[in-house]
């Protein structure tokens, strides 16, 4: 009966041993995959990235977006010259005026759609 239990044994740590060999040789695999997928998607992040991005995070426009913006530009100061600066005011003084007046306003909004509905309940 000995013999027989030995013998199981060996069985046993025979079975053990395989399943532990496909056990690792299964998750190498899936250690390699995952290391060729996230390396990939990283280098193809960078490629894409790089083709879209300048240096400092900002979109790269191409010829025509310069255009574009370059034209925004001078269609700006050209109003802001016109209509909204006031004498003796260079065209970027103005720009900060109009911009620091948008901002009081959007902040006495805000301030207002917090005190919306309150009631003053003073004697």
């Amino acid at each position: 009966m000995a013999k027989f239990a030995d013998h199981i044994e060996k069985i046993a740590e025979g079975v053990t041993e395989g399943y532990q060999k496909i056990e690792d040789g299964v998750v190498t695999g899936y250690r390699k995959i995952e290391d060729g997928v996230v390396e990939g998607f990283t280098g193809m992040t960078g490629k894409v990235s790089g083709a879209i991005l300048n240096e400092d995070g900002s979109l790269k426009t191409g010829k025509i977006g310069e255009a574009v913006v370059g034209a925004y530009k001078k269609v700006e100061t050209a109003f802001v010259n016109t209509f909204m600066a006031k004498e003796g005011e260079s065209v970027e003084e103005a720009k900060a005026r109009v911009a620091a007046d948008r901002q009081t306003m959007i902040d006495a909004s805000l301030e207002n759609a917090k005190n919306a509905g309150k009631i003053d309940r003073k004697p």
